[in-house]
């Protein structure tokens, strides 16, 4: 008789990573700064670099965004350089485990800049949208990854920044959330330090390369006595941003499972582009193929970003979720120009 052999049960365990990258900051005169949460590529702090901001501090859980970083930080193009610390992991990534003073703590030791509470420009981050997209077929309310956005807000009451700013995607707005969505507004008007507004913006309707609408959820502090705006619509330009200008030798496109067929590329703005790359590209012999990640590089507005060694799956992970650095400048040169400086110039008069 044959003898039976009992499979033995796997016993790995999932490795805890967890690292601290930093990078010197170029400049620490007349900072004007950020904190990023669920920073991913950094869309946000690209578009807050090319505003003049300065990000102290990023964060993220994929281990990919870090490498990233890593990649980065000897970039010769300015706003593609990665400055301050990124902390990354399932241990230093996870908002969960953050308190503005262990943020500060690990900002001082690494570069040297003291944040006192209040003294923050800018705390910004796009919780994950997965579970709220309509692209998702087997997206959650009640999932996990929906109550990081009030991880969000307890950082922002914590650290007391002039400027809070939230990105989503509409379909938080939608029948189908109206309980997050009413619980999310109770937070915020919970919030007596702040005053807070939202508006849903699209991309290209601020100089960006992608048709790509998102919520845009803004906090500003009382004491600033100025009230929340938002940048207006820009003019759209074809000659810079449809798909035929920036890679001629694509002449259609289809974006894939948004099922709304064929364009020609020189008439036309890329579409929003997915995590999972399902956009194809069509040349002059007609056959449907994937974008590269170059091109994809190029319809992102990251151009020369290095990410040499991170697997393809993941750097369109990273490319497909970011928020697009020309809506990111925008929103950035705005709150600098609307907000912090209106608050500064009140106070000058009022000092006269």
């Amino acid at each position: 008789m044959k003898k039976q052999t009992s499979k033995k049960k796997s016993t790995k365990v999932k490795e805890d990573y967890n690292a601290i990258h930093w990078h010197p900051l170029s400049n620490t005169d007349n900072l004007l700064t950020t904190l990023s949460f669920f920073s991913g590529v950094g869309g946000l702090d690209k578009g807050a670099r090319k505003a003049g901001f300065t990000s102290l501090f990023q964060t993220d859980i994929m281990k990919a965004a870090g490498d990233c970083f890593l990649l980065n930080r000897d970039n010769a193009i300015e706003h593609l350089k990665s400055e301050g610390i990124f902390a990354v992991g399932n241990s230093s990534g996870d908002i969960q485990k953050l308190s503005f003073d262990s943020i500060a703590e690990n900002v001082y030791k690494h570069l040297k800049v003291q944040i006192p509470k209040g003294g923050i420009d800018v705390i910004h981050g796009g919780p994950p949208c997965q579970d709220v997209s309509k692209c998702n077929n087997k997206r959650s309310v009640s999932s996990k990854r929906n109550r990081l956005i009030f991880e969000l807000l307890r950082i922002i009451e914590e650290a007391k920044p002039k400027v809070g700013l939230i990105e989503q995607v509409p379909d938080l707005l939608s029948a189908r959330y109206f309980s997050l969505w009413s619980e999310i507004k109770v937070f915020l008007n919970r919030m007596t330090d702040y005053i807070w507004d939202c508006r849903i913006m699209d991309a290209a309707d601020y100089g960006a390369r992608q048709r790509r609408k998102r919520l845009i959820i803004m906090l500003v502090r009382k004491d600033l006595g100025v009230p929340v705006s938002f940048p207006e619509p820009i003019p759209v330009d074809l000659e810079k941003v449809a798909v035929g200008k920036l890679l001629p030798h694509i002449y259609f496109f289809s974006p894939g499972q948004f099922a709304d067929g064929i364009k020609v590329a020189k008439d036309n703005i890329f579409c929003t582009m997915t995590a999972t790359g399902s956009e194809k590209a069509y040349g002059m012999d007609g056959k449907a193929r994937d974008f590269t990640m170059p091109e994809r590089l190029v319809l992102t507005e990251l151009k020369g970003l290095i990410m040499t060694g991170i697997p393809k799956s993941k750097q369109k992970k990273l490319v497909g979720n970011m928020v697009q650095v020309s809506l990111a400048e925008c929103l950035f040169r705005h709150i600098r120009e609307q907000i912090l400086e209106k608050h500064f110039g009140n106070r000058l008069l009022e000092a006269a």
